[in-house]
């Protein structure tokens, strides 16, 4: 056997491993399917346990944000005053109702801003209806014959001690539906001390659709449903109006058919096998209900394994002929290639002609042939790479300034994200997106002032999200100047030192930075310049500081290297403004650049000194 083998050639002993892996992989393939089905089938119901989690959440966070928006309305001293008042007319007419009337009429507005809310009503019993006509400039007061025959106002009527209630479709009139929006949150108005003297309701409609539009965020498999139903079995919220009916599940049986543990059980209802779990909504008399189809998650995971498997199955055929193909003409190319690139060949280097191949000889080849071009043409390359090492130099720099804003952006984003504040986590990801999207748009080293103003107003806004809005920005730039060309980075890092080492190092954290400039005439070089400055009115500069400050300036302008005194506490910031200076003096030379003073009677200023450039 073994004697059998040494006489087989290269390509019939590729033949055999290649068949033989082939086999193997199909058999392991095979004992592998099952156990990857069963995990990606787990993996996908737990992931879905997150999501129906989170959506739980979410809808906890609007029913709750709705009671506080309905106490928060009928907390207000108009509401309040007018369901207590002895004599009504004497209230009406009285001075501090039209103040109580403004503030109640802002609130309302404010509310009615969000993206939630669509509308807010009140509806009066009779002896308060003289309230609509005394603020008939407005429709948030109406009589409660409005809504006598909806089913809500039964429910309400029928049940005394009821304080509120979330109201689906079902409950509200067409006219309310049609007008406002199809969920409601309803609370009685009551006197004082005594619950079942109800002086009308105040209603906060949610936008049409708001519910729904939640639900669908989690793009469910096909064939599933998210739904929401109340203790009246009433339809709330679905993704899908037809399968929410056809696995609909009573309300009071949720917790006896999917079991108390609210994770995904698989049970079978209309002839489908499905996965059911269920979330209650604190808050509201609400249940919402995720069905996913056994089958859907099955047919996924079946027909990815089943591409992987073919595509396996495929790429080991093409394994074999390929290393059959190649066991044949290795040899005849390894010596042709050999023979040109011996020493006895030629005097001179010559190229091999390709042979069109991309395999690791046909590599050898270009490598070879690409190591021939670079040496007949080394001398003019380096005099093309000295004329570029002064742009080199500038991107270089640049590339280093942009990781420390990085560093300093994420870290509030960070912040925020620990404080549960989404909302600003999404807009500080917005803005920074955005001011990535400016900084990295194009490969031009120097750019519009203006743009470069975007940047630093967009580095403003993030700092105010994380600092809560203590700096004051104020451009005072003219419009002439807004196309003239300025380095990029070179506003950014500057306001960032006022800020960090500035205005937030005062008693009080909050400050003014301004950033002013003009055109002015180089009475050195005849040219016309552009002078912009910074100011803030932070801590300002001590002597030690400013001429620490004056003498980093030197060194860079000089093109050396920081010694290391210059790289102690305020080392970032020393590092901002020494390759500031540096790009500044290998762009322009060295008479341009910047400087530092500081203001009376408090704060910095750094004046930055460009030529007036209209092109890049």
């Amino acid at each position: 056997m073994r004697r059998r083998l040494k006489e087989l050639t290269i390509r019939e002993k590729f033949l055999i491993i290649n068949v033989t892996f082939l086999a193997l992989m199909v058999l392991i393939f095979r004992i592998v399917f099952n156990e990857v089905r069963r995990s990606i089938e787990e993996t996908t119901i737990a992931s879905e346990g997150v999501v129906l989690a989170q959506t739980a959440g979410t809808i906890e966070l609007l029913t709750e944000e709705a009671g506080t928006i309905a106490d928060s309305i009928t907390s207000q001293p108009l509401l309040y005053r007018m369901v207590n008042a002895r004599d009504f007319d004497a209230f009406l007419e009285s001075n501090d109702t039209a103040v109580y009337a403004r503030d109640f009429f802002t609130e309302i507005e404010n509310v009615t801003r969000s993206e939630m809310i669509s509308e807010i009503r009140i509806y009066l019993s009779p002896e308060y209806e003289r309230m609509e006509s005394a603020y008939e400039f407005s429709d948030v007061f109406r009589p409660v014959s409005d809504i006598t025959g909806s089913y809500w106002h039964g429910i309400f009527a029928g049940r005394p001690l009821l304080y509120a209630q979330f109201c689906p479709s079902f409950y509200l009139t067409g006219r309310e539906i049609s007008t406002f929006g199809d969920i409601a949150y309803i609370q009685r108005l009551t006197l004082t001390g005594m619950q079942n003297s109800e002086a009308g309701y105040i209603a906060v409609y949610f936008k049409p659709g708001y519910i729904g539009r939640i639900l669908e965020r989690n793009e469910p498999e096909e064939g599933s449903v998210y739904y929401i139903i109340n203790s009246r079995e009433s339809l709330v919220a679905s993704t899908d109006e037809e399968l929410s009916g056809k696995y609909h599940i009573d309300y009071g049986d949720i917790p006896d058919f999917v079991g108390e543990k609210e994770e995904y059980v698989q049970k079978t209802i209309s002839g489908s096998r499905m996965y059911f779990a269920y979330n209650n909504i604190a808050n509201a008399d609400w249940r919402i209900v995720s069905g996913i189809p056994v089958e859907s998650i099955h047919a996924r995971e079946q027909g990815r394994l089943v591409r992987q498997f073919g595509g396996l199955m495929v790429l080991f055929l093409v394994t074999v002929f390929i290393q059959i193909w190649f066991s044949r003409n290795l040899s005849r190319r390894i010596v042709h290639v050999a023979s040109r690139i011996s020493p006895g060949f030629g005097a001179s280097l010559e190229k091999i002609p390709p042979d069109g191949s991309k395999d690791e000889i046909g590599q050898l080849i270009d490598t070879y042939n690409h190591m021939v071009e670079r040496i007949s043409s080394l001398v003019v390359r380096e005099r093309e790479t000295a004329d570029r090492l002064k742009v080199s130099e500038v991107n270089a720099l640049q590339s280093q300034i942009n990781p420390h804003f990085l560093y300093n952006m994420l870290d509030m984003i960070n912040w925020q994200a620990r404080g549960g504040n989404s909302e600003a986590v999404s807009r500080a990801v917005q803005s920074l997106s955005r001011f990535y999207r400016l900084v990295l748009s194009g490969k031009d080293i120097l750019i519009p002032i203006r743009d470069e103003l975007r940047h630093v107003e967009l580095y403003i806004e993030l700092q105010n999200m994380r600092y809560e809005d203590k700096v004051n920005f104020i451009i005072d730039v003219p419009d002439e100047l807004m196309d003239c060309r300025i380095p990029k980075l070179v506003l950014q890092p500057m306001v960032e030192n006022s800020l960090l080492h500035g205005i937030f190092e005062k008693e009080v954290p909050s400050g003014t930075v301004v950033i002013m400039a003009w055109e002015e005439k180089n009475s050195g070089t005849g040219r016309d310049d552009i002078v912009i400055t910074i100011s803030d009115d932070g801590t300002g500069l001590t002597e030690e500081k400013l001429s620490e400050l004056t003498a980093l300036l030197s060194v860079a302008a000089r093109g050396e290297e920081p010694d290391a005194e210059y790289t102690g506490a305020d080392g970032s910031a020393n590092m901002a403004v020494y390759n500031t200076e540096l790009r500044l003096s290998l762009l322009f030379g060295t008479e341009y650049g910047l400087s530092y003073r500081n203001n009376v009677p408090e704060g910095c200023e750094v004046e930055i000194r460009i030529p007036k450039c209209l092109n890049g």
